[in-house]
């Protein structure tokens, strides 16, 4: 039998890889994500890249604050990147702080199952994010995308029918993608979606969407063996990177550069709260865990509400006449 100082050794030199797949495959069997799985792979894995060779012993704070360190001063990012190609400009602060949060949650994982004596990245603290103005489509935006569109070819309709759904929904890229005909309602109206943490939803859509997707099902959408809704010329489930490409050649040719699926999230987001919707809903619709993160769209919505109003002032757009004044006897000024 092994003493607990041989045990102990051969603890702090087990290689840092060995655990990394360890605490992967541990997340795996919790249920955790296929996306959530490959984020973990991907994070980790560059942090492993960075120490090559290393062992749980050379998991400690300053390596990893070097490692962020290292992170901010990239000058190009997407090196080695499977399906996109390197650009200049170093990662954003959003990646970084993505980093930082899966670098902790491994840290208490090899606390807690006794790889460390203490978390060793307890004191590692988040980069902190700039706050950002949550951009929208405009109406004006959101004709010209579907005035670009011609709905009676294949790839027309799927990209209308997309749009309508995003639109109307505020579904996520990979809700969309992995949308299956069996969680599709065309008689009430309401979709069954699986989120973030393999969460399912019920999220409904209104009568012009059920339109399009009507359409788009019983008359564009090919025979296939998949089960997926949207699906791509070959007949196989529509990918992401698919998705994205489409969006972005329509938005470059109607002249909204920026169109992307979570531009289409947050647009529906800031309707549905000027529509008169409420915060709560909006949380149950969008599969927001927090009603904080929800709460932002608060702030846009009271914004868009301004900038409408000084455009709408009942009294500013009045005529009214001012009358000369009339002096009163004994009254000054």
């Amino acid at each position: 039998m092994k003493s607990s100082s041989v045990l102990a050794r051969e603890r702090v030199e087990t290689k840092l890889d060995v655990l990394i797949n360890l605490f992967v495959a541990t997340k795996q069997t919790e249920g955790r994500s296929v996306n959530t799985i490959l984020w973990y792979r991907r994070m980790l894995g560059r942090f492993s890249g960075y120490l090559p060779g290393s062992t749980v012993k050379d998991f400690t704070l300053a390596n990893a604050r070097a490692f962020v360190a290292h992170l901010q001063q990239m000058a190009v990012r997407y090196e080695r990147h499977p399906l996109s190609p390197p650009k200049v400009g170093g990662l954003s602060p959003a990646s970084i702080h993505g980093y930082v949060r899966t670098l902790k949650t491994f840290s208490a994982w090899l606390h807690e199952e006794g790889f460390t004596r203490e978390d060793a990245l307890a004191k590692l603290k988040r980069p902190k994010l700039p706050e950002t103005l949550i951009e929208v489509l405009s109406e004006s935006e959101i004709q010209a995308l579907f005035n670009g569109l011609n709905p009676n070819t294949y790839l027309g309709n799927r990209l209308y029918t997309i749009l309508m759904l995003l639109l109307d929904t505020g579904i996520r890229a990979s809700e969309l993608c992995t949308l299956t005909t069996h969680n599709l309602d065309l008689v009430d109206g309401k979709i069954k979606v699986t989120g973030k943490g393999n969460k399912e939803r019920i999220v409904p859509f209104g009568a012009n969407t059920k339109k399009a997707l009507l359409r788009h099902v019983s008359a564009w959408r090919p025979v296939s063996e998949s089960d997926r809704v949207f699906l791509d010329l070959a007949g196989g489930p529509l990918s992401y990177n698919n998705l994205i490409h489409g969006m972005k050649k329509l938005g470059t040719r109607v002249g909204v550069q920026r169109l992307h699926p979570h531009l289409c999230r947050h647009t529906f987001a800031v309707k549905f709260l000027m529509n008169g919707g409420d915060l709560m809903s909006l949380k149950m619709l969008l599969g927001h865990t927090s009603i904080e993160v929800t709460q932002r769209y608060l702030h846009l919505t009271e914004g868009h509400l301004t900038a409408r109003y000084s455009q709408f002032s009942p009294m500013d757009r009045m005529d009214i006449k001012k009358k000369r004044a009339v002096p009163v006897p004994g009254r000054v000024g």
